[in-house]
């Protein structure tokens, strides 16, 4: 059987939950066991928002991680085009610059519109053959 025996009253203060269930438990007066069973109430719908918001937090922490594990693929996909790119200027270089190119000379305004213009460039250069 209980034991009823505490006669002070809550008066407001806030109880920790530890001492809602002792008031629960041991008031003598109804409106301090209604109180005490309001603070708990109180108390576990706090608990229960912040479980909530926990939760949210998990989902949205979810769905980053899902989206980070794309990025290495994606990284991989970028350092695939510059190699590709690399390759194309290396090409271009040895073309431009490289054994084979031929250097123009323009000695006067007219021969930019004469023969001496560059017959074409191949870029199909090879680096496994140098």
């Amino acid at each position: 059987m209980a034991n009823y025996f505490d006669n002070s009253h809550i008066d407001g203060k806030q109880l920790t939950p530890q001492q809602i269930a002792d008031a629960i438990r041991h008031k003598k007066f109804g409106v301090d066991v209604r109180e005490a069973m309001a603070q708990g109430l109180e108390y576990c719908m706090t608990q229960a928002q912040k479980v909530d918001k926990l939760e949210s937090d998990l989902s949205d922490l979810s769905k980053r991680v899902t989206a980070l594990e794309v990025l290495p693929n994606e990284v991989a996909e970028v350092k695939r085009g510059i190699g590709t790119i690399n390759s194309e200027i290396a090409k271009l270089n040895h073309a431009v610059f490289g054994d084979g190119a031929t250097a123009v000379s323009i000695d006067s305004p007219n021969d930019i519109n004469n023969a001496k213009k560059a017959k074409g460039i191949s870029i199909d250069y090879d680096n496994d053959k140098r």
